[in-house]
């Protein structure tokens, strides 16, 4: 396969884990909901979470992104 690039600048994604939940990958979803999972080889790259259910959490056991605490209470 030939070589395309793209700049990525304004792709919307999802960081996920792989199956392993070892690395990080950057997935993008197409209109049809195919996806392209990225690896990320990009060692400083800006990002900006949008996900309303994500919180930064801070305590003794570490610091995390994860969800809010509002987000995982039974409906």
């Amino acid at each position: 396969m030939d070589a395309k690039e793209e700049r990525a600048i304004g792709v919307r994604g999802h960081l996920i884990r792989t199956v392993g939940m070892s690395e990080v990958a950057f997935r993008v979803y197409d209109a049809e909901h195919n996806f392209v999972d990225y690896e990320i080889t990009n060692h400083d790259c800006e990002v900006v979470i949008i996900d309303p259910d994500a919180a930064l959490i801070r305590n003794q056991a570490g610091d995390f992104l994860d969800y809010t605490a509002e987000s995982m209470k039974p409906q």
